[in-house]
């Protein structure tokens, strides 16, 4: 499908169900984008283009989105502040979660729904300081996703007080969702961290102390090896002067015997 408004567009854009294999809609008014459940609308550049500068939320339910690599192809859309990707299957390779992939839309984004997309693990780099507006992040019915410590900077998240700015009128209150039987605040991430870094620093510590001894051993073996081949040394040049005057000695008795 393809649709070109001039100028002012529809606020609210709903081709969900369509069974559409490519879009390009260029508006400049529209804000709302519906176009889930589209199962073959992929987010590659040959089939999907959106020139949409005013757009804040964006459904993409149910479409074919296999790698979160091809969002990229929406970074253009600046101002998203909600973005629903739920039930999109990830391919096998593609199925850790990089929050810096959202990176473009930090200052505007609050909702994030990322429900049923075979996400088995959390990128260690994740980090969610720069989302000043983030209110939701929506994690559930990612079975093989584990609720441990790859969770801690969505918890540092949630322990910092929503933005006071009256950006969007909506309710100030964060919330993550994800399938867990135990409370999130429960894990005790800073703990762990905290004595694996002591442990680490131990053991650092015991390595250098034990180079340190090490270095002090060889460097006594060397010095008491050198000594021993002076003392060597010596005592061969000792004895090349003993053998000489032997022999001066020895000269000297044969010439008194001839006299």
């Amino acid at each position: 499908i393809k649709i070109n408004w001039n100028n002012e567009s529809p606020h609210i854009i709903d081709l969900s169900q369509n069974n559409l294999q490519s879009i390009k809609l260029h508006g400049q008014s529209t804000y709302k984008l519906l176009l889930s459940n589209n199962t073959k609308l992929s987010l590659i550049p040959t089939t999907f283009y959106a020139e949409l500068p005013s757009l804040k939320y964006l459904d993409l339910d149910s479409i074919q989105l296999s790698s979160f690599e091809h969002l990229i192809y929406l970074h253009n859309l600046s101002n998203i502040h909600t973005l629903i990707l739920n039930n999109n299957q990830l391919n096998k390779q593609h199925r850790t979660l990089n929050w810096n992939i959202f990176y473009p839309w930090r200052k505007y984004l609050t909702h994030v729904s990322l429900q049923n997309m075979s996400i088995e693990k959390l990128d260690s780099t994740n980090h969610l300081n720069d989302y000043y507006h983030l209110l939701t992040v929506d994690l559930s019915s990612n079975n093989d996703l584990k609720c441990n410590c790859e969770l801690h900077h969505f918890i540092d998240w949630l322990k910092i007080p929503p933005s006071t700015s009256a950006v969007f009128n909506e309710p100030r209150n964060k919330g993550l969702k994800l399938d867990c039987l135990v409370s999130f605040f429960s894990l005790q991430c800073n703990d762990n961290q905290s004595k694996s870094t002591k442990l680490f620093i131990g053991i650092v510590i015991i390595g250098i102390v034990l180079l340190i001894i090490t270095l002090m051993i060889a460097t006594v073996i060397i010095y008491y090896i050198r000594r021993k081949q002076q003392s060597k040394s010596y005592h061969s040049v000792f004895g090349d002067t003993d053998l000489m005057a032997l022999n001066e000695t020895d000269t000297l008795q044969k010439i008194d015997d001839v006299d």
